[in-house]
């Protein structure tokens, strides 16, 4: 570098107060301007044309930081590279970047698989994304994900004891990866090489506990005595009128009811299987459902939160609730018992009883030619369940009296 360019000094640049253009030589100079902002500047000319590159304020830059930076700038003009674009160019990826983090690209990931995924698929993905993903990952650039970050995430979760959790997550980050991957939002998916086998320990799938049914004059009688909220005694009555799954008795809401039919209708987008399914209501069922007006009649559902009215009972609280009467089984279970009592009675048929869980049919072509959901037969069958229950609480409250 030339002495002859080195026109200023660290003690110059800090005592200049004039507003002004203050060269240091081969176009570098610091300008004052009249706020007293002092901005290092370059001009150069590159294609014919003059311009000027902007470096940063003096003193988060200093004179020796600017130079340097004039000689990098001066590198590129003599390969025929523009400064001003690469800086503009750099700044335009770092904006990306701050954009494409990996909590915005989830979000537009969710947001694309709504039409595929049920209410409750997306409360259960948002859900384990804001708790197991986020905090650690999402404010970083998705772009900068590597195997060891999945890999990571997954087994914090596996750590904690939440072994069917961990492999459902790096499920779906391996499918959230992959979606990025195909939209160009990374160049390749740190994730595509990665199984579960290798990563996380084996879990051994446990079926959800159900009442056994010589249970089921016990539950029947704590259900009508229990003294806790009447929304979950409630809710736990009319899960287990109409064997839906927790998050589909949950959600109801008030016009999903056709209360002239006795019909209930939940659409496709709250069925895990995307189809809309129609529910025979037993007179016991809409009487659950009554018991709610009160209570909840104002509200969007019919089983509305306790402590959040604008939300729904979570399966969680119904498992607390079937805890506190004494009972290990779980919400999700009690269709279990529904299956095995209704199919024991040999009074229905078992696609009726199918149907009435809202299982697909596994072989796809009798599906594709059977379009029936029995839903007269399942009026007769949930009308018989309902009345079945009812015995059962009269026969146990008949033995405890003669006890």
């Amino acid at each position: 570098m030339s002495k002859a360019n080195n026109k200023l000094t660290d003690t110059k640049v800090k005592a200049v107060k004039a507003s002004g253009k203050y060269f240091d030589g081969d176009g570098l100079f610091v300008e004052v301007t009249k706020t007293g902002s002092k901005l290092w500047r370059l001009k150069y000319r590159i294609a014919g044309a003059e311009k000027l590159l902007a470096i940063g304020g003096y003193p988060a830059i200093t004179l020796a930081l600017a130079r340097q930076a004039k000689d990098n700038a001066k590198a590129q003009i003599a390969k025929g590279i523009d400064p001003s674009l690469m800086k503009k160019s750099a700044k335009a990826k770092m904006a990306l970047e701050i954009a494409q983090t990996v909590k915005a690209c989830a979000e537009a990931w969710m947001r694309h698989n709504v039409p595929k995924w049920s209410e409750g698929t997306q409360k259960a993905v948002m859900s384990s994304f804001e708790r197991d993903v986020f905090p650690s990952l999402g404010n970083r650039a998705i772009s900068s994900l590597k195997p060891q970050d999945i890999i990571k995430t997954a087994k914090a979760v596996e750590a904690r004891g939440a072994t069917d959790q961990s492999g459902r997550l790096l499920q779906r980050l391996k499918a959230f990866t992959r979606w990025a991957t195909v939209n160009q939002l990374i160049e390749f998916n740190p994730s595509g090489d990665l199984k579960p086998d290798e990563i996380l320990k084996k879990h051994i799938v446990k079926n959800r506990p159900a009442l056994q049914s010589n249970q089921l004059h016990d539950f029947m009688v704590r259900l009508n005595n229990y003294r806790g909220s009447t929304v979950v005694a409630s809710c736990l009555r009319f899960l287990t009128l109409t064997a839906l799954r927790p998050s589909e008795a949950t959600g109801v809401q008030w016009n999903d009811v056709d209360f002239d039919n006795a019909t209930l209708i939940i659409p496709a987008s709250r069925m895990k299987m995307r189809k809309e399914h129609r529910v025979p209501l037993s007179k016991q069922a809409l009487q659950a459902i009554e018991e709610m007006r009160p209570i909840n009649g104002h509200r969007k559902y019919v089983f509305a939160s306790i402590s959040k009215p604008t939300t729904t009972l979570s399966e969680n609280t119904l498992n607390l609730g079937l805890q506190r009467m004494g009972f290990e089984a779980t919400s999700h279970g009690m269709r279990a018992t529904f299956s095995t009592i209704t199919n024991e009675s040999l009074n229905f048929r078992r696609e009726v009883i199918e149907h009435a869980l809202a299982h697909q049919e596994r072989n796809k072509v009798v599906a594709a030619y059977n379009r029936s959901d029995y839903f007269e037969e399942r009026k007769k069958l949930m009308q018989w369940w309902a009345n079945y229950l009812d015995s059962c609480a009269r026969i146990q409250a008949n033995s405890q009296m003669t006890a």
